[in-house]
């Protein structure tokens, strides 16, 4: 195969379109290693610097990434965030092209902290429903999730939670929609429980986003926090 050298466009360029292309096209999916600098150059009648060249504007782009003495692999695509509103991590997946997972860890009644209390307008006896689940994309582990409800919420302590989306499960059940977040981020690093669940080493970077959520009346809340895989993610403001 090769590409045209009578038109304006550089080599290099027209090599990185067309490599892009077969990314897209699934030709070279997400971790797979690309041909060798040489193997390219034979496939496209082109110099080493010309292949250099198309690869390094590639990894520019986030599309691959160059490990020494390893080769050049297909980066995976991040799940792209929004800070702003609320979007279920179920259509995140959907809109990025992954098929959602969820698996339950644990549901459990706990007493809230003080702060949590009155974040969720609490009484002083009152108990939070917790709902701890790992989340997945493509099957392959993205972010642990907790939630924590009040006593209105506490009819998902016998629901099925699994590889189901959390908000739609609440919206069927009582017509509430969560509209609104006021979000806390900060870089954590994992404890050896939360490594074992996201499959990483301990101390391995992960984002959290800490968040209250509210409903579109203003009535209803709950609290969340998302410990995130922070190389799977890009965050969008």
């Amino acid at each position: 195969m090769s590409l045209d050298n009578t038109i304006s466009t550089p080599l290099f360029q027209q090599l990185a379109a067309t490599l892009r292309a077969a990314i897209d096209a699934g030709e070279y999916p997400p971790g797979s290693r690309l041909p060798t600098e040489n193997e390219l150059c034979e496939r496209y009648s082109v110099s080493r610097v010309t292949v250099r060249k198309a690869l390094d504007e590639l990894s520019q782009g986030e599309f691959l990434v160059r490990k020494p003495g390893k080769g050049t692999f297909v980066t995976e695509k991040k799940i792209q965030r929004k800070l702003d509103g609320v979007l279920s991590y179920t259509n995140m997946c959907y809109m990025m092209g992954y098929q959602p997972g969820a698996k339950t860890i644990r549901i459990t009644l706990e007493q809230p902290t003080e702060e949590e209390r009155g974040q969720l307008g609490l009484k002083k006896d009152e108990q939070t429903l917790v709902v701890e689940r790992l989340r997945l994309a493509d099957g392959r582990p993205m972010m642990l999730e907790t939630s924590k409800f009040p006593e209105s919420f506490f009819f998902l302590f016998n629901a099925d939670l699994t590889n189901t989306s959390l908000y739609e499960t609440i919206r069927k059940e009582t017509g509430i929609v969560f509209t609104r977040s006021d979000k806390v981020l900060e870089i954590v690093f994992a404890n050896h429980q939360e490594a074992k669940y996201l499959g990483v080493v301990k101390g391995y970077p992960l984002l959290s986003i800490k968040s209250v959520v509210h409903d579109q009346s203003g009535e209803h809340c709950y609290l969340g926090r998302q410990l995130c895989i922070a190389d799977k993610f890009k965050l969008m403001v």
